[in-house]
């Protein structure tokens, strides 16, 4: 089994990379679950894959179409 790391990211840091408000980026978490932002749940709170944010974030550059 190959071990990996993945830099899990709290929705504060997630908005932050985003540069968008906090206000926003609840109002569209969904949105950017749908667009491939993966959460993990670890005792009740919720936590994000930094390279999926990354990933959704470069496909948005090479298509040139909103993240959401």
């Amino acid at each position: 089994m190959q071990k990996t790391s993945e830099q899990l990211l709290r929705p504060t840091e997630v908005y932050r990379k985003l540069r968008i408000s906090k206000s926003k980026f609840y109002r569209i978490q969904s949105r950017l679950i749908a667009a491939g932002m993966k959460r993990v749940k670890i005792d009740g709170n919720n936590k994000f894959l930094e390279s999926s944010i990354d990933e959704m974030i470069r496909r948005a550059a090479e298509t040139e179409t909103p993240i959401c």
